[in-house]
């Protein structure tokens, strides 16, 4: 009996040490899988900030464009008015003449 109740306590003993083994082996994977979740984390972050940078560039070379073209067509609208209202003037004072002149 002493021998039956010697290897019931072996296997048990060892039972238990590759019970804790697992646990142990289980333990350093967690530990590493959330170091690993925790670098992926920063890492989303630090791209979510430069894609917010990025955008935000983005939008104001867009903006200054925008300015830019409108003070462009502003500029060239007053330089048409302008070139119109001289011939027109012209034209009106060249009847006048006319006018004047018959």
């Amino acid at each position: 009996m002493n021998t039956q109740l010697a290897f019931a306590f072996g296997m048990l003993a060892m039972v238990a040490i590759i019970m804790i083994a697992a646990i142990v082996v289980g333990m350093v994977k967690v530990i590493r899988h959330d170091k690993e979740r925790k670098n992926v984390q920063d890492e989303i972050g630090h791209i979510h900030r430069h894609i917010s940078d990025t955008e935000r560039i983005i939008y104001q070379e867009i903006n200054q464009i925008r300015i830019n073209l409108d003070n462009y067509t502003d500029a060239l609208r007053k330089e048409l008015q302008a070139y119109t209202d001289s011939r027109i003037d012209k034209a009106v004072g060249t009847t006048k003449k006319q006018i004047l002149n018959d």
